[in-house]
């Protein structure tokens, strides 16, 4: 048995504290941690007992710290571990955390994936590229993105592009050469090809139109 003797804040992460029994660092912790524990100075301690306790409690808070980042909106896996690294939760607590909510489905890179692509082309359509572009910053690997992205193709990012251009056209003259070099540069900015760019202006201002 040992005695707890300090419980002092760290200097350099305010967030957390030291503990120390008999004198000897024995765990660093959040102090949120510390204190769902009711840890105090002077409190008898078996180390054994009071690092399972503390690792029971952090991987509980830290679960629901994911659990409550995903009542937000869905997270790829590399988004919850880089917040939950952030918070300066261990690695090893971390991949536990990860990889329940994976085993119970809440966590779903492959269908956060198909998901983020189908919210994102009815809400703000966009290119294969930029779409490519959002799930890699998200930690997506490339498999994954390239099933979310199997059904746009040539002639559905021809469709889109077309769908935005028209918007454009309705506020703005087509016969105006401005107009096919402001509206080429917005729909690659959102991400499409320039195939389909070509083909959506070649529709509404056909070459050697006056």
């Amino acid at each position: 048995m040992g005695k707890i003797t300090a419980i002092e804040t760290q200097k350099k992460r305010s967030g957390r504290v030291s503990i120390f029994v008999d004198g000897q660092f024995a765990a660093g912790v959040h102090a949120e941690v510390a204190a769902a524990l009711g840890l105090s100075v002077g409190q008898t301690f078996d180390c054994d007992r009071l690092a399972m306790l503390i690792r029971e409690e952090t991987t509980r808070r830290a679960r629901e710290s994911a659990l409550r980042l995903l009542s937000y909106r869905d997270r790829s896996e590399s988004e919850i571990r880089k917040r939950l690294a952030g918070n300066d939760f261990p690695e090893e607590i971390v991949n536990e955390v990860v990889g329940h909510l994976a085993r119970v489905g809440l966590i779903d890179d492959a269908k956060f994936s198909r998901d983020w692509v189908k919210s994102r082309t009815v809400s703000k359509p966009m290119g294969r590229q930029r779409l490519a572009w959002e799930l890699r910053a998200k930690g997506v690997d490339a498999p994954r993105i390239e099933d979310a992205l199997a059904d746009i193709d040539e002639d559905a990012e021809y469709e889109m592009a077309l769908s935005l251009a028209r918007k454009k056209a309705e506020k703005s003259d087509t016969s105006d050469p401005a107009f096919r070099t402001r509206t080429a540069s917005f729909l690659r900015r959102r991400g499409f090809g320039w195939d389909a760019i070509a083909r959506a202006l070649d529709e509404l201002c056909p070459p050697g139109e006056d």
